[in-house]
């Protein structure tokens, strides 16, 4: 239940990827502003949990850490009805970890399921976040969307929201101002398995929010629908555009940047990139490359999101620089012949028809045992 203790502003941009991947993931996050966000592949938790220990008590790795049982999602997902695995809430306390309750899917119109999530999280204590993996149509239709709210505020506990749909929910009108009724409910919400719209819900009062380190961790995908593991063709990585804010084959940059080579800065300041124009990330080969288009594209997300944000944590100027990236981006797309992500239109318009509002500006708890990643430290 939220205590109501003081806000620290921190608003860390984590990164959500598979057990498999966390080695390389933590890595790239060790520095401030940072997290991860561990997905249990195949069912297989044990895994999840001791590669977790293993990061925390013998690398010492000082970010804060979630765990996300994903029981809800693939074809044989669990319904929101389904109860919480008390030994899974056990182990990530005995880890020193906030809880993320392992909850089933909440269809449309599973108001039931939703209420048993949100009692069941705040039975759970202080230390437990509610994982809301939602239908789409909870934000986007406005009577949903209200009994969302009344429920979250009712609860009075953290939750961590995770979208259906096939290629970007926050692409869709009603979807970003769904989100921002969500955080005008007066508890920390957290958006998880997100794209770059992950930067945007920092800049609106998100406490955290997480971005996928693969296409099938950027958005939940509709059952029986199966998720690609990559990005796009095989061997091929992607990597961000800072200018476009978008994720590209690094093969389509490098094609890009020989027709306009003067229409966009190509030069990247990231520390994996230093200087370099973008298309260097083509020319490296096989793993080596990914491993670079991945140190890169995390290494433009964190610098993005001090640029963004800022140590002051203003959510009015926040909300305006996200806003004018998001324009200018669409316009850099444009100019390249690229698609335009259908996010860079719906923010500012929803950030333009919504009413500034006190939203919270980071998480309220301590979570975890003392010596434990604190959710709460600076920025």
């Amino acid at each position: 239940m939220v205590d109501g203790a003081a806000v620290v502003p921190g608003r860390p941009l984590l990164v959500q990827c598979t057990t498999s991947q966390l080695g390389r993931a933590a890595q790239a996050t060790g520095g401030p502003g940072s997290g991860l966000v561990v997905t249990v592949e195949r069912q297989n938790e044990v895994a999840t949990l001791t590669a977790t220990e293993y990061l925390l008590r013998v690398t010492g790795y000082p970010n804060p850490v979630l765990l996300d049982a994903a029981r809800y999602a693939g074809v044989g997902r669990l319904p929101a009805s389904a109860p919480f695995n008390a030994r899974w809430v056990r182990r990530q306390r005995d880890l020193g970890l906030p809880v993320l309750t392992d909850s089933g899917y909440v269809g449309a119109g599973d108001e039931a399921g939703l209420r048993r999530i949100l009692d069941g999280t705040a039975r759970l204590g202080g230390d437990a976040i509610a994982c809301l993996p939602l239908h789409i149509s909870w934000l986007r239709d406005r009577t949903a969307r209200e009994r969302l709210c009344a429920h979250v505020t009712s609860a009075d506990v953290p939750v961590a929201v995770v979208l259906e749909h096939a290629t970007d929910p926050y692409a869709l009108v009603g979807v970003v101002g769904g989100l921002l009724a969500l955080l005008a409910c007066g508890v920390p919400v957290l958006v998880l398995r997100c794209d770059l719209s992950a930067l945007g819900a920092l800049c609106v009062g998100a406490a955290a929010a997480a971005v996928g380190t693969q296409a099938s961790l950027r958005h939940l995908y509709p059952a029986p629908q199966v998720p690609r593991q990559g990005g796009g063709r095989p061997g091929v990585p992607s990597a961000i555009v800072p200018a476009c804010l978008a994720y590209r084959l690094v093969t389509a940059i490098a094609k890009a940047k020989r027709r306009h080579p003067d229409d966009v800065d190509w030069s990247c300041g990231c520390d994996t990139c230093a200087g370099r124009d973008l298309d260097w990330l083509a020319a490296e080969p096989g793993t080596v490359g990914e491993v670079r288009a991945f140190q890169h594209t995390v290494d433009v997300l964190l610098g993005l999101r001090s640029e963004l944000i800022g140590g002051a944590g203003d959510l009015a100027e926040s909300r305006q620089s996200w806003a004018a990236r998001c324009a200018a981006a669409a316009s850099r797309n444009e100019e390249l012949g690229w698609f335009r992500p259908g996010m860079l239109a719906r923010w500012p318009e929803a950030l333009t028809a919504a009413p500034s509002r006190p939203w919270a500006s980071g998480i309220r708890h301590r979570f975890g045992s003392p010596g434990a990643p604190a959710w709460d430290q600076p920025a």
